[in-house]
């Protein structure tokens, strides 16, 4: 209880809230109140009836049916000003209630967002949460319009996933030439050439947009966060140059110190959790600041055991939460939150800062056009103007760059952010 009302103090109150289970006291408050029980105390008073979750310290599969209330799904539905508990529904989503329960992976291992309850009940796509808060706030405005809330505005908050530096140049003869001959046997002839010329220093590699950063984001416009991955090892899921070559270390003591940079854990270290601790070293070493910012590669995460190990890590902010298959709040919300652990029932110092939009789950995952892609991010950026909420997009090097299957995203997507200034 004491959780998500916090949260709704931090992101929408001017004044700080008092909770209490004394009648009496609360009954002599003569200011803006709200009422979370069984019944009506007060004809001025913000009423939610309460749903059972928020007295509970057990994890159970919680019977939900979803019902629809003229503006917006709603679930936990009871007497009270706004028809359901508001809370307990909240907290539901925001803590990732459901993926403690009994779940499927997907080819990933990785938690199957079809089951989730956003997904089958087609709310995937809307800052659910923020909705209903601002549906509170109308509440109380209603029944007290002298209380302050907070000024909140739309922000963007671009990241980058830099998984592979660059396609060809720096790599090894024996990566080149392997990569070619599989070219050759395939007929890509165009591909083989590129592949060639790059590896030789005869053109410019088709990832490196790296000189093209300040013309994305001019000096004055919100800062970019980039995620590096220095994985020590190569591997299936771990691509990257070696931190240990030059190229690599030049590019990351650029851009730290230009933007803000995080850690993208390799995906050895989601098998082999000491690796995370070492990775974090390197890329300190290699930055020249403290690294306290993460975003797990692949998306791949489990709860509670991956936040566990990246608070015991040093990090403070990690920026996985949403899916690796398809886009959309997998917390119900567009706005940051402290990782409430319900294995052990307790708030943490990590904050969750949710993304809604990945460019690879457009193209990869979901097989759309340009265009569609394009549809659907600027659908999710309006859908997040409507709560004043926090567009946190993914986006990788390699979609940027200029190889031909993604051509058209570097200059559409420019636009779009120009459009944010």
């Amino acid at each position: 209880m004491r959780y998500i009302t916090q949260w709704f103090e931090e992101h929408h109150l001017g004044t700080p809230l008092e909770l209490t289970d004394s009648v009496d006291r609360y009954q002599a408050h003569s200011g803006p109140r709200i009422n979370y029980s069984s019944n009506r105390f007060h004809a001025q008073e913000c009423w939610i009836e309460p749903h059972a979750l928020l007295f509970e310290e057990n994890i159970r599969s919680v019977p939900i049916t979803v019902s629809a209330n003229g503006s917006f799904p709603i679930f936990f539905c009871g007497r009270g000003d706004l028809g359901f508990d508001v809370w307990a529904a909240s907290f539901y989503l925001i803590s990732r209630y459901e993926e403690y329960l009994p779940h499927r992976l997907d080819g990933y291992g990785r938690y199957e967002f079809s089951q989730s309850l956003a997904a089958t009940n087609q709310f995937l796509h809307r800052p659910l949460i923020d909705e209903w808060m601002m549906a509170l706030c109308g509440c109380l405005r209603s029944y007290f319009p002298s209380l302050l809330f907070k000024s909140i505005e739309f922000q963007h908050l671009a990241t980058y996933d830099i998984d592979e530096s660059y396609a060809y140049r720096y790599k090894s003869l024996l990566r080149l030439l392997g990569g070619g001959l599989r070219n050759l046997l395939q007929g890509r002839l165009v591909v083989l050439a590129t592949r060639l010329r790059t590896g030789a220093g005869l053109q410019k590699d088709p990832y490196d947009i790296y000189s093209l950063l300040p013309e994305m984001h001019p000096p004055g416009t919100d800062r970019p966060l980039f995620f590096f991955h220095v994985a020590a090892k190569w591997g299936r899921y771990d691509k990257n140059l070696s931190p240990h070559h030059p190229a690599q270390q030049k590019l990351i003591r650029s851009l730290s110190g230009l933007y803000a940079i995080g850690l993208h854990p390799s995906w050895r270290s989601g098998d082999e959790p000491s690796l995370l601790k070492s990775e974090k070293k390197v890329l300190e070493k290699l930055a020249g600041q403290p690294i306290t910012a993460s975003r797990q590669h692949y998306i791949r995460f489990y709860l509670p055991e991956t936040y566990a190990r990246l608070l015991d890590a040093g990090i403070t902010d990690d920026y996985s939460m949403g899916y690796g298959s398809v886009n959309g709040f997998r917390a119900g919300t567009s706005r940051s939150f402290f990782w409430f652990n319900l294995k052990r029932n307790e708030v943490t110092s990590l904050r969750v800062h949710p993304f809604c939009y990945m460019d690879a789950n457009s193209f990869f995952e979901s097989g759309q056009s340009f265009n569609e892609a394009e549809a659907e991010w600027r659908g999710l950026e309006q859908s997040i103007r409507r709560v004043k909420g926090r567009m946190i997009t993914v986006w990788h090097n390699t979609f940027l760059g200029t190889e031909k299957r993604f051509s058209g995203w570097r200059e559409r997507y420019v636009k779009w952010l120009q459009e944010q200034t």
